[in-house]
């Protein structure tokens, strides 16, 4: 089983070269994988990786048993 990378947003955005207050709308509209730890919000890096090559879907988001909680 693997575990997908996370970290915050700011983590994500210094990584991606992206600005901060774009990574968190790229994760409010859904084309970026994350999960909300109370007030934290984690960014799943390969999602994050996924959007930037333009592809779709990340292989590690299709593994079975991964489903999203609301």
């Amino acid at each position: 089983m693997s575990l997908p990378t996370m970290c915050s947003v700011t983590d994500a955005a210094s990584r991606s070269g992206l600005a901060v207050y774009r990574v968190r709308v790229l994760c409010a509209e859904g084309a970026v994988q994350s999960i909300r730890c109370g007030r934290r919000i984690l960014v799943n890096l390969d999602s994050l990786a996924a959007y930037l090559n333009g592809t779709d879907t990340p292989a590690a988001a299709e593994a079975e048993g991964v489903r999203r909680v609301n």
